[in-house]
């Protein structure tokens, strides 16, 4: 969660010109985020017992996790995209 804050702390400082428009999805994309890095570390938790550091470390991983899988996802369709125009 503190990552999170951190993440809205760096968009109200930025420029208004460069600020994202908040809506309710915005703010509730930070809640879920840090939902899932706990429902992760409590899985990993219970498939076999881990430290509190490492449940902490599991559950700070999963918003990059989900960062880096986006930014993938992205680049596939671009390169999709551009393979398209490419034949067509």
């Amino acid at each position: 969660m503190g990552v999170n804050l951190y993440r809205i702390y760096t968009v109200v400082h930025r420029p208004k010109v460069e600020r994202i428009e908040f809506n309710v999805l915005y703010c509730v994309q930070f809640v879920g985020i840090a939902a899932m890095g706990g429902i992760v570390a409590l899985a990993h938790d219970l498939s076999q017992q881990i430290t509190p550091w490492v449940a902490m470390n599991v559950g700070l991983a999963v918003p990059a996790l989900l960062r880096a899988g986006a930014e993938e996802q992205q680049k596939r369709r671009a390169n999709a995209r551009k393979s398209d125009r490419g034949q067509a």
